[in-house]
């Protein structure tokens, strides 16, 4: 951000307020917040949001880029573990780093998911979801 604020000073095309230099140095000697020197999960999302709705504003509307966030990312990552190796969640909850199994449990939509592939694996669910359906 220290770099940013420069390059945002040095491309300035007009004088800086006399009001405006006081109120830095003000700003300089009791901050509301400082500056970070990374970024926490919520600046993260906040940036990426940021990214996303400026990325829209020059695409046109069938190229909007849609809403997400981090923890989806996470969230469909943990679910996709959880189905990789049959329902067990206590690999997914040490990859996630989390304490509980307790936790990891929340993930329990993969078990659908799991469900759905080993009875297509038996031969008792029909591969496409109309198949073994009477026609109209």
């Amino acid at each position: 951000m220290m770099e940013k604020k420069a390059k945002d000073a040095k491309r300035r095309k007009t004088k800086v307020p006399p009001s405006q230099i006081l109120r830095t140095n003000q700003r300089a000697d009791n901050p509301k917040r400082e500056d970070r020197e990374h970024y926490d999960s919520q600046s993260y999302a906040r940036s990426i949001q940021r990214a996303i709705v400026a990325a829209n504003k020059k695409l046109p509307e069938d190229q909007q880029i849609l809403h997400w966030t981090p923890y989806q990312l996470r969230h469909a990552g943990i679910t996709e573990l959880i189905a990789e190796h049959d329902g067990d969640r206590d690999i997914a909850r040490a990859v996630a780093g989390q304490k509980s199994i307790n936790i990891t449990q929340g993930y329990n939509h993969a078990d659908l998911r799991i469900a759905i592939e080993q009875a297509k694996k038996r031969g008792n669910l029909p591969e496409s979801p109309h198949e073994g359906q009477p026609e109209k």
